[in-house]
């Protein structure tokens, strides 16, 4: 992404902080009224999800510089403090999706959710063996097997192709789908998520994208500049949209929940004070 292509003002950036403002308290609200209560699998699961989503987007409007979210002695406006929960919320975004898709068939949801417990077990195999705790490896090594087990007995999961079946039976997919499959299937252009995923992912590990230009009290160096504050403003472009059309996901799944949106007006448990005080 080419930084001459990007020139946002700090009119455009007090405009997009307002917009995700009220994108966050209502889909904080949303998600506060839909928690702990009894649902069919795949809406129990997507809410989690979407707890997440609340709470990355939570944690990014509380990182941006002119806040009211957060009181603090002095502004940064490094780019990389809201990096994380972008590529977080992108991640979330595709996820939720997925999750939150009617099944065609209580088997197809069988084996979306032993991939993900498989995707996870997978992991804490690693964890485990990183931490020389051998007896909780040896633990997490047998569930593996038994969820790979599970899925080979499994109608639907036959009849994927096989090279899929043996790329799921790893364990290192979380989904069924590829990221490119979903994003075609979403209507999203791959090449520009994937260009702006790249982006975020530099800004969130230090390599070289995030420091090669950095200028003396300018472009990464946490002082307001044209750079930096563009990123910002481009990413809360993006954020709003994914958690709005997120938000409205959750309110099919959950009409009910419709009435607790109120815009910045909004009352959920974490929060401003504004949006904690109880309604007189």
């Amino acid at each position: 992404m080419d930084d001459e292509s990007i020139g946002y003002t700090l009119d455009d950036f007090y405009v997009a902080m307002s917009t995700f403002d009220k994108v966050v308290c209502e889909a904080c609200a949303v998600s506060n009224f839909t928690g702990n209560r009894y649902a069919v699998h795949y809406k129990g699961y997507s809410s989690h999800i979407f707890t997440r989503m609340c709470l990355h987007s939570v944690g990014l409007i509380s990182a941006l510089p002119k806040t009211r979210w957060a009181k603090r002695d002095f502004e940064c406006w490094d780019f990389s403090l809201i990096a994380p929960h972008v590529r977080a919320l992108m991640e979330g975004y595709l996820l939720f999706f997925y999750l939150s898709e009617i099944p065609i068939s209580e088997d197809e949801w069988y084996v979306k959710l032993n991939v993900m417990h498989l995707n996870d077990c997978t992991r804490r195999i690693r964890l485990h063996q990183n931490m020389r705790c051998a007896e909780d490896e040896a633990n997490f090594r047998e569930h593996q097997v038994e969820l790979q087990q599970r899925l080979q007995s499994s109608e639907f999961f036959n009849e994927l192709p096989s090279k899929l079946q043996k790329q799921l039976l790893t364990g290192k997919a979380l989904m069924i789908p590829s990221r490119e499959e979903l994003l075609e299937k979403l209507g999203v252009d791959l090449g520009e998520f994937n260009a702006f995923y790249d982006v975020v992912s530099n800004y969130t590990h230090i390599l070289p994208i995030a420091y090669y230009r950095s200028e003396a009290n300018g472009r990464g160096s946490g002082v307001q500049n044209r750079t930096d504050l563009s990123y910002i403003v481009l990413s809360l472009l993006k954020v709003t949209h994914w958690l709005s059309v997120s938000t409205e996901r959750m309110v099919e799944l959950f009409p009910d929940a419709a009435k607790v949106r109120k815009g910045k007006k909004s009352r959920f448990t974490l929060g401003p004070k504004e949006n904690t005080k109880k309604q007189k």
